[in-house]
């Protein structure tokens, strides 16, 4: 069955969750949302979750490099057949560190699954857009 508007709702409510936490800097509420076998990437080259503990690692190095940070979502997609949904954003983060202020615009996708009670992300994926590849390029320098 494809996803209900009340569910969908709860989906963006997960995803709004997601974005307080991080800008409260509260791991514990962003760990309540993944599922122990969550896995994804992040922007940088290493940044490469597994499980459970590889995303803890990489919310603690996040936090750890950023005084403030501030993430949005502007979904572009979200549909599912229960108990999954899947997410495709733009995403901004807005990072303040040392008195320098950095913003990352980027894209998530995510997947997500209903346990009954709530939404959990089981797979998150963040990147940018490769910038030497400009628009209308498949590849960088070909057109």
């Amino acid at each position: 069955m494809t996803l209900t508007t009340a569910q969908k709702e709860e989906v963006m409510a997960a995803l709004q969750a997601y974005a307080a936490a991080y800008a409260a800097k509260q791991p514990e509420k962003i760990r309540a949302l993944a599922s122990k076998t969550i896995s994804g990437f992040g922007s940088g080259p290493d940044e490469v979750v597994r499980d459970i503990a590889g995303f803890n690692e990489q919310i603690r190095r996040d936090f750890s490099q950023a005084g403030t940070i501030a993430l949005s979502f502007d979904t572009l997609s979200l549909e599912g057949i229960m108990p999954f949904a899947w997410v495709t954003a733009f995403c901004t983060f807005k990072v303040g560190a040392g008195g320098t202020a950095l913003c990352m615009n980027g894209r998530m996708t995510a997947l997500l699954r209903n346990t009954g009670s709530r939404w959990i992300f089981e797979q998150i994926h963040f990147s940018m857009p490769y910038s030497e590849q400009l628009p209308g390029q498949s590849f960088p320098g070909r057109t």
